[in-house]
C-alpha cells in the first residue's frame, strides 16, 4: 500500500471512530431523556449500544491491523468443523432440552417475539467477540506468536477480563451467582478463543456466542417452570466436559503457527 494509501484509510478510520462514538452518544443520551422507558424500549436501547459499540471496536480492529480474522471464508480448512461442531454442541445444549421435553418447563410467545430476541442475542454475540476476541485477544497474542505456553497465556487472560467485565451484574443479582456468572463467561471466553485460533473466523465465535446466549435466555424470557432439574444438570455437565476435554486435546495438538497465521497474509476486508 502506497503512503497516499496509506493516509487517506487513516483519516477514513478516524472519521469511522468519531463516528460511531458520536452513535454511541447519541443513543446514550435519547435514552437518557426518555422519562418511563418501556421494556422494548429499553431493549432496543441496549441493542443499539451493542451495534455502534461494535462499530468502534471493528474500526479499533483496523487501526491495528488486526482485520485478517474477518474476512467471511476464515482459513478454509476442512479440519476446522471438527471443532466448530463441539462448539455448536455446548451452544445448543445450553436450552434446556431435557426439562423441556419433559414438561418441567414450557414456552409461550409469537414469533416476533421470539425473532426480536434472537436479534438481541445476535448484537450481544456480536460486540462481545468483536471487542474481546477481535480485540482484546487479538492484541494479546500480537506478540505471543512464537510458544504454546504464550498463546495459551493470551486465552487466559483474555478469558478473564471477559468474565471480570461482568462483575457489573452485582448491581441487579447476588454476589454469589455473580462469581458463578465470572466462572462461566470466563469458560465460554475460552471456546470462543479457540474456535477463533481453529478457524481464523470471528463471524462463528459469534454465531456460536448468539446461539449460545439465545439457547440459554428464550425460555427464562419467555417462559416458566423448573428448568434445572437433575437430568438436565447431568446432561450439561457430560456434554460440558467431553468438550472441554476435546478443546484441551485439541489445543495440545495444534501447530505453533496457528496464532500467527491470524495475521499474516492480506487483510482482504481492509486493503481492497
Amino acid at each position: 500500500m502506497s503512503d497516499k494509501l496509506k493516509k487517506r484509510r487513516e483519516i477514513i478510520l478516524r472519521v469511522l471512530l468519531v463516528l460511531s462514538i458520536l452513535a454511541v452518544l447519541a443513543v446514550e443520551i435519547w435514552y437518557r431523556l426518555i422519562d418511563s422507558p418501556t421494556e422494548l424500549t429499553t431493549d432496543i436501547y441496549s441493542s443499539l449500544s451493542r451495534l455502534f459499540g461494535t462499530a468502534v471496536a471493528l474500526v479499533f480492529m483496523l487501526e491495528f491491523s488486526l482485520g485478517k480474522i474477518l474476512h467471511p471464508l476464515g482459513n478454509k480448512r476442512a479440519s476446522s468443523i471438527l471443532y466448530i461442531l463441539p462448539a455448536f454442541a455446548i451452544a445448543i445444549n445450553n436450552f434446556p432440552w431435557v426439562s423441556f421435553l419433559a414438561g418441567d418447563c414450557s414456552m409461550s410467545a409469537s414469533a416476533p417475539d421470539i425473532l426480536f430476541y434472537a436479534f438481541m442475542c445476535l448484537c450481544v454475540g456480536l460486540f462481545e467477540e468483536i471487542a474481546f476476541r477481535g480485540c482484546v485477544l487479538m492484541l494479546l497474542l500480537k506478540k505471543r506468536t512464537h510458544s504454546k505456553l504464550a498463546v495459551f497465556m493470551a486465552i487466559f487472560w483474555s478469558s478473564v477480563v471477559f468474565g471480570a467485565v461482568h462483575l457489573v451484574n452485582i448491581f441487579t443479582a447476588s454476589p454469589g451467582a455473580v462469581i458463578l456468572q465470572i466462572g462461566y463467561f470466563a469458560l465460554i471466553g475460552a471456546l470462543c478463543c479457540t474456535v477463533l485460533l481453529e478457524t481464523g473466523n470471528i463471524w462463528l465465535c459469534v454465531f456460536t456466542h448468539a446461539l449460545y446466549n439465545f439457547a440459554g435466555g428464550v425460555i427464562p424470557a419467555f417462559g416458566e417452570g423448573t428448568i434445572w432439574t437433575g437430568p438436565e444438570i447431568a446432561i450439561t455437565a457430560i456434554v460440558g466436559v467431553a468438550v472441554a476435554v476435546y478443546s484441551v486435546v485439541r489445543f495440545i495438538k495444534m501447530p505453533t503457527e496457528r496464532a500467527a497465521e491470524l495475521f499474516s497474509g492480506k487483510e482482504n476486508l481492509i486493503n481492497n
